[in-house]
């Protein structure tokens, strides 16, 4: 049984519809869809709401059957920690997620590859470097199963060891009783993080001064001094550069003695500001030329894609960034074709329709259509080396920000 069926069996069991359990996750109907069709994955931290609300450990969601150290836990089966045969069931469920996502596409090209895979089979060469594209595109999805792989390993750390916003009790060998680090707010704008941090030392002097550095991954180091406050806490508060990743630490100084200890690492840290593409459809196009003609014509392929964007919130229940509006353009031998506006209703933080209790992501669907097209260029010389023209696709997002981003639709 696969993570979608046993999603569907129980969400039946428990007398819920789709819409009725979208809606304490606080996602659309479709993603649930989705998930119970295979098609895409939960993301973690639906995984945890999912397993509560369907009564059952993220194990028994994921492999169906209770590890041994979450059958002991049976009060909050769905907060526990994930075991590494969950991990390696959500690795098997992405895996065949990316195989019917390379069938169907696939499937949308058509007859032409039929024909081209058919020709291959028989020894003809496949001309033109279609072969060479579709291949790096297998490759691209091959290695989208391995970042999963990396990403759901930084995350389970993460969850193992520490929670932002959540005071950590230290070790007893370390030079800190307590310590928190929280976010107060992001800045879309400069891309940077208001982070407050608190710590109480172990042992404490009159001249005991205390200060906290974050190492980030692009290899700027940030320090802050910290103030002494009421109860021996130390307290310190400053803006951080959105980086792919940080390191916290921590020095203690007193006298003549300085001291210093890492705190923790946060893999993930731009990743929790940014929307994220789920993925990124294959836009259809095909090409001909017939001999002894001046022309060479590039064919639009017309047919309905969809774009899933998400958006991570924050502790607050509001969006770190949304999109606001969104277009798909495409170039042609240096020329642009095309220039659609997307009329997606992007649902806005704190409006009637927007989510009320969002469960760590809310989705937006963005969905577009192209028609069938014919665009007629003069033949060159240099085509007839392999060097044909081709349809160049992009996706445009404008957040909330003001900061426009770009995406090359997969082709």
């Amino acid at each position: 049984m696969t993570l979608g069926n046993r999603i569907a069996s129980l969400r039946k069991a428990a007398g819920l519809s789709q819409e009725a359990l979208a809606a304490k996750l606080g996602v659309s109907r479709q993603a649930i869809g989705k998930w119970e069709a295979d098609t895409t994955l939960p993301s973690l931290d639906n995984l945890h709401q999912l397993a509560k609300e369907l009564g059952v450990s993220i194990d028994a969601l994921l492999t169906g059957e209770e590890s041994q150290a979450q059958s002991s836990l049976e009060n909050e089966p769905a907060q526990t920690p994930l075991s590494l045969e969950g991990i390696q069931a959500l690795l098997d469920s992405s895996a065949r997620s990316e195989q019917r996502h390379q069938r169907r596409t696939l499937l949308w090209l058509g007859a032409p590859a039929v024909l081209a895979a058919l020709a291959l089979a028989a020894g003809l060469v496949w001309q033109n470097g279609q072969l060479a594209s579709l291949r790096q595109q297998l490759e691209i999805m091959r290695s989208n199963v391995s970042t999963l792989d990396g990403s759901v390993a930084a995350l389970q750390n993460r969850l193992d060891t520490f929670t932002p916003g959540t005071p950590q009790t230290a070790p007893s060998e370390s030079l800190l009783a307590s310590w928190d680090i929280q976010t107060k707010e992001y800045s879309p704008t400069d891309g940077r993080v208001l982070m407050s941090l608190s710590a109480t030392p172990r042992t404490i002097t009159e001249d005991c001064v205390l200060r906290f550095s974050f190492v980030l991954s692009d290899g700027q180091s940030l320090s802050m001094d910290a103030v002494r406050g009421e109860g021996d806490v130390f307290f310190a508060e400053g803006w951080v550069p959105l980086t792919e990743s940080y390191t916290l630490n921590v020095s203690l100084t007193q006298g003549d003695e300085t001291k210093a200890e890492q705190l923790y690492t946060e893999p993930l840290f731009a990743g929790q500001y940014e929307m994220q593409i789920r993925e990124l459809p294959f836009v259809m196009q095909s090409s001909s030329h017939f001999f002894g003609s001046d022309t060479f014509t590039v064919r639009q392929s017309g047919g309905d894609y969809e774009i899933p964007v998400e958006v991570c919130y924050s502790e607050n229940g509001q969006p770190y960034q949304w999109p606001v509006e969104a277009w798909v353009t495409a170039t042609l031998a240096g020329e642009e074709v095309l220039d659609l506006a997307l009329d997606t209703e992007f649902i806005q933080p704190g409006s009637e329709k927007g989510p009320s209790e969002p469960s760590g992501q809310v989705t937006f669907y963005l969905r577009f259509t192209l028609e069938k097209k014919s665009f007629t260029l003069p033949w060159k010389a240099e085509y007839g080396n392999g060097e044909l023209p081709e349809l160049d696709y992009q996706l445009h997002i404008l957040d909330n920000g003001g900061n426009e981003i770009t995406y090359s639709l997969n082709i």
